[in-house]
């Protein structure tokens, strides 16, 4: 029998990162429906172009607001070190990484799209807007435009390769990797084990007194 010590288990997510996993899935779901399905939307729905990027454009500041917190607090978390070099955790970890940076570039980008086009980004329910990035520039918005398609497909692959990645781990290594995201925090003791806790006699051992 191997003497050696078991890998540390991987830390349990908190309540405000498993929120903030799924509020990044619901805006990012959302904002590429409106980018993608822009012309079916308008032609099926009875809404205007306009409307519909705007949701595209809010859910695009939101992702970019969440991911900064999302990024400080991955930052600020400790993580557990496992002895010697994984593989497995290196790309996940690189993966992870590319995601946060192009969620960033193409937000960014995006952001730069609306102000080269002259206009400004509103603050929602507010009557301030988000400061222009650059002035009025029809020859970058083409540029940007261009560069705003290239970092999105790149992301569709980085985030296919995440979801195959968790399912992956869900369906043939069938380890805790995916259940570790969802609501619910602790998994429920086995009935069997629940009947064994509750059968094992408790101490009664007493103290006797010996007569001198």
């Amino acid at each position: 029998m191997s003497s050696a010590p078991a890998a540390p288990a991987p830390p349990a997510y908190t309540q405000a990162q498993i929120a903030l996993h799924w509020l990044s899935v619901g805006l990012m779901s959302t904002l590429v429906l409106a980018g993608e399905l822009r012309h079916l939307l308008t032609a099926q729905t009875g809404l205007t172009m306009r409307s519909v990027m705007i949701v595209h454009i809010g859910c695009g500041m939101a992702l970019l607001a969440v991911t900064i917190v999302r990024t400080m607090v991955r930052v600020t978390r400790r993580r557990v070190q496992r002895d010697g070099f994984c593989m497995q955790d290196a790309c996940a970890h690189a993966v992870h990484l590319c995601i946060y940076a192009f969620i960033f570039a193409s937000c960014l980008v995006g952001w730069v799209i609306v102000n080269a086009k002259g206009l400004a980004v509103p603050i929602p329910f507010t009557d301030l807007e988000f400061p222009r990035l650059v002035s009025a520039d029809p020859a970058l918005v083409v540029t940007a435009v261009w560069a705003h398609d290239l970092l999105a497909w790149g992301l569709y692959g980085l985030l296919a390769m995440h979801i195959v990645a968790a399912l992956a781990h869900h369906v043939i290594a069938r380890d805790d990797t995916l259940a570790r995201m969802a609501w619910r925090r602790e998994p429920r003791m086995p009935a069997g084990a629940r009947r064994s806790s509750s059968s094992t006699p408790r101490s009664t051992s007493r103290v006797h007194f010996s007569k001198n």
